[in-house]
């Protein structure tokens, strides 16, 4: 137990340093926002039975997407594809002005104690801080780490598992699932060794409600290749998040010190 304790605190200490190049997830993102247009059209060659007088022309008609709708798609425009945790500083600015506009938008009353909360996720952006004004220091990811009160548990996993040997394993995709029961958040990266077996590395976190729109979101467990170790209390990290909009395929949240993240509804 002793040397599986010693491998994890090993890949945590290296996660803290390495987090800020964390690679991204290669998958095709489907839009949140599906077209919903269609096109109604009586075939040329129809049965020989059907009459002129049997004929109904129906008009096509496309359906305009909604404001928020708008401003969702105009946010995935400006992302690659993956995971994303730097930009530039121009998209960075579009984006938080499309974030601010969706936040007085929101459509869910109560959100952090919403069931739309529950489901599985995926981790499509994370924003960060602007480097312009600030010094270069090995301690700076640590401060910004404890000043926001720690990083999601989604990110830690990625991290976790970005940190294992990469000529031995590919790791896969992130997904986050919200459930009901404690602890409801579980971050899990599937991980494939080059000789075909696979497992996963997975952090889980209780999430409360402490408000109506504000979550506590506190570190619980984590298992790298199958050996779980139960986080210690003086690395079981706590954040504040604050739902600034959901629905039924979005999910934007800010930590502490603003920093928006958003997901997008898998399942």
């Amino acid at each position: 137990m002793h040397a599986k304790k010693s491998i994890f605190f090993a890949l945590f200490a290296s996660t803290a340093n390495a987090f800020s190049t964390a690679p991204f997830i290669n998958r095709n993102y489907q839009n949140a926002v599906a077209s919903r247009s269609f096109m109604s059209d009586l075939a040329d060659d129809s049965p020989s039975d059907t009459s002129n007088e049997d004929t109904i022309d129906i008009q096509s008609e496309a359906i305009e997407p909604t404001v928020s709708e708008t401003v969702v798609s105009s946010i995935f425009d400006e992302l690659p594809e993956g995971l994303v945790t730097s930009v530039s500083k121009d998209t960075r600015a579009k984006i938080n002005e499309a974030v601010l506009k969706l936040e007085a938008m929101n459509p869910t009353e109560d959100p952090a104690m919403s069931p739309l909360l529950n489901g599985i996720w995926s981790l499509r952006y994370v924003g960060g801080y602007d480097d312009d004004w600030a010094l270069k220091s090995p301690t700076r990811q640590l401060a910004l780490f404890a000043y926001s009160g720690g990083y999601s548990p989604g990110t830690f996993a990625l991290s976790l598992a970005s940190s294992l040997p990469s000529g031995l394993i590919d790791v896969g995709e992130l997904e986050i699932a919200i459930s009901r029961e404690q602890p409801r958040v579980e971050a899990k990266v599937d991980v494939k060794f080059l000789g075909g077996a696979s497992n996963a590395v997975i952090v889980k976190a209780r999430l409360e409600s402490n408000s109506s729109v504000r979550l506590s979101e506190t570190y619980e467990s984590a298992s790298v290749l199958g050996q779980s170790i139960d986080l210690p209390e003086i690395v079981q990290y706590s954040r504040d998040l604050y739902i600034v909009y959901l629905d039924e395929d979005i999910l934007i949240v800010r930590d502490a010190s603003g920093v928006p993240e958003i997901l997008v509804r898998k399942q």
